[in-house]
C-alpha cells in the first residue's frame, strides 16, 4: 500500500532512497537544510567502488597505532581533547580490529558495493549523466617496498571476496598513468571500479529524476521527529510535516536526530578537507588515484584536480584546520605536475562513522515507520544506491536481494 513517507537528509543515501521509494509508488518528500548533495556528499573522490571493503578498523590498525598517535602519518590528524572526551567510542572501535570482524564487515560491503555499482550505471544512463562517467578504475600506489608488502592483507581480502585487481610494476604503471612522476614502485588497479567527475552532479541529475517523477523537496532543517499518532516533522522555517513512515539519513547529524527519540547511536565523525587545483602541464590524470604511503587521494575533477586528505578525528562542528590537506597537497605535487590552488580555502565535510564501520539499515528499534538509512562512513557514494534497495524492500516487505542483517540497527543497543 502506498504510503506518505519523508526522507530526512539530501545527501546521496537520501536522494537514492527517497528516489527508490518513489518507485515503489509512494508518496516521497525529501528535507535537507542545504542545495541537496552539497555537504558530505559534495566532497568526495568521486569513486564508484566494488572493492573498498577493508574498513579503517582492520587488524592491522593495532599496529600501526603508536605511528598514529604519535602524528607521524597524514592519514591521520585529530583533536587529543576529542578523543579523550570520545573515549568510550575509541574504545569500541578499537575492539572491532579483530580478523573475524574483518571478514565479516569485508563480505557484507563487497555484496553492498558490487550491487551499488551497477545500480547506479543504470541510473546514470537513465538520468543522462554519461558525460560524467569513467570507468578507469580506482589507482593505489605505493612509493616503497616495504608499503606495497603491508598492503598484503588488504590483497588478500580481495581475493577472498572476489574484488577484480591488477598488480602493477614501476615500469608498468608509467604506462598505465603517464600523468604520476617516477617515484611510486607498485600499484594496484580496482578495475572494475568507476568514478564521476563531479559527485555534485550526479547527486543533481538523481534529484532531478526524482522532482521530474513527482518528488518533493524542502529546503529546511528537521528541528525535531515526534509520533502523536502520524509521524510529525518540525521544521525551522516552515509548516511542520505528516508522514505515515520516516526515514532518517541525514548522515552526520543522523544520531543527533535519533537521540530526540531515545535512541543512543555510537556514531562518531570523521572529518575530511579537499582542495582543488589546477592541472599542470603534460599529461592528464585519468583516474582517481590513493597515493597509500603519503594519505590522500587525488582526482580530475570538472573544478580541477581535487586533492583530499585523511582523517580527521574531532568534534562535527570544531573549526577548519588546513595543516593535513596543505600536506597532502605538497605530497601531491611530488607525485604529479599541479598548479595554483583554485580556492582560497579548503572544503571540509564530515564522515558519519558508527564503532563497527558499517552502516545502519532498516527499521528503528521501538518506534514503527521510522528507518534508519546512515552511518556509511567513506563509503556512501558507492554504497548509497544497494542501501536504498535493500530499505525499500524492507519498507514494502518484498524479498531483500541482499542479506540485511549486518546492517540491521537492532545489532547495537540502541
Amino acid at each position: 500500500m502506498p504510503q506518505r513517507i519523508t526522507v530526512v537528509g539530501g545527501g546521496i543515501v537520501g536522494i537514492t532512497t527517497a528516489l527508490e521509494l518513489q518507485r515503489r509508488g509512494n508518496q516521497v518528500t525529501l528535507i535537507d537544510p542545504n542545495q541537496p548533495g552539497r555537504e558530505t556528499s559534495y566532497g568526495n573522490t568521486g569513486v564508484l567502488s566494488d572493492g573498498s571493503v577493508v574498513i579503517s578498523n582492520n587488524p592491522g590498525l593495532r599496529k600501526r597505532l603508536p605511528k598514529l598517535i604519535l602524528k607521524k602519518s597524514n592519514a591521520l590528524n585529530y583533536s587529543l581533547g576529542f578523543v579523550l572526551k570520545r573515549l568510550p567510542w575509541v574504545a569500541r572501535f578499537l575492539s572491532y580490529c579483530t580478523d573475524r570482524h574483518l571478514d565479516h564487515s569485508s563480505q557484507a560491503l563487497r555484496t553492498l558495493q558490487a550491487h551499488s555499482l551497477q545500480l547506479h550505471l543504470a541510473l546514470i544512463t537513465e538520468a543522462q549523466a554519461e558525460h560524467l562517467l569513467r570507468k578507469t578504475g580506482w589507482l593505489k600506489v605505493f612509493r616503497s617496498d616495504a608499503s606495497f608488502e603491508a598492503y598484503e592483507m588488504e590483497l588478500k581480502v580481495f581475493e577472498r571476496t572476489g574484488v577484480g585487481h591488477t598488480i602493477f610494476s614501476e615500469e608498468e604503471l608509467k604506462q598505465l598513468e603517464p600523468a604520476l612522476n617516477p617515484i611510486f614502485r607498485h600499484g594496484v588497479l580496482l578495475h572494475d571500479a568507476c568514478s564521476v567527475s563531479s559527485p555534485a552532479a550526479l547527486c543533481d541529475a538523481y534529484l532531478k529524476l526524482f522532482t521530474e517523477a513527482g518528488g518533493e523537496v524542502i529546503r529546511d532543517a528537521a528541528k525535531s521527529i515526534r509520533n502523536p499518532g502520524d509521524w510529525e516533522i518540525e521544521l525551522r522555517d516552515t509548516a511542520s510535516l505528516e508522514a505515515d513512515a520516516v526515514i532518517l539519513a541525514a548522515g552526520p547529524w543522523s544520531a543527533e536526530i535519533a537521540k530526540g527519540l531515545g535512541y543512543s547511536v555510537p556514531m562518531a565523525w570523521e572529518r575530511g578537507y579537499h582542495w582543488h587545483l589546477e592541472p599542470g602541464p603534460g599529461s592528464a590524470l585519468q583516474r582517481a588515484i590513493h597515493d597509500v604511503d603519503a594519505g590522500y587521494v587525488m582526482t580530475p575533477q570538472q573544478q580541477g584536480v581535487r586533492v583530499t586528505s585523511g582523517v580527521e578525528l574531532n568534534d562535527r562542528d570544531a573549526p577548519l584546520d588546513d595543516r593535513q590537506i596543505e600536506q597532502s597537497i605538497r605530497s601531491a605535487r611530488q607525485a604529479t605536475t599541479l598548479g595554483d590552488k583554485i580556492e582560497e580555502t579548503p572544503w571540509m565535510g564530515r564522515r558519519p562513522t558508527l564503532v563497527d564501520s558499517l552502516p545502519m539499515i532498516g527499521a528503528a528499534p521501538r518506534h514503527q515507520g521510522l528507518w534508519f538509512n546512515f552511518g556509511h562512513q567513506h563509503n556512501g557514494l558507492s554504497t548509497s544506491t544497494a542501501s536504498a534497495e535493500i530499505l525499500a524492500d524492507l519498507i514494502s516487505e518484498a524479498p531483500v536481494i541482499i542479506d540485511p542483517s549486518p546492517f540491521r540497527p537492532a545489532r547495537f543497543s540502541l
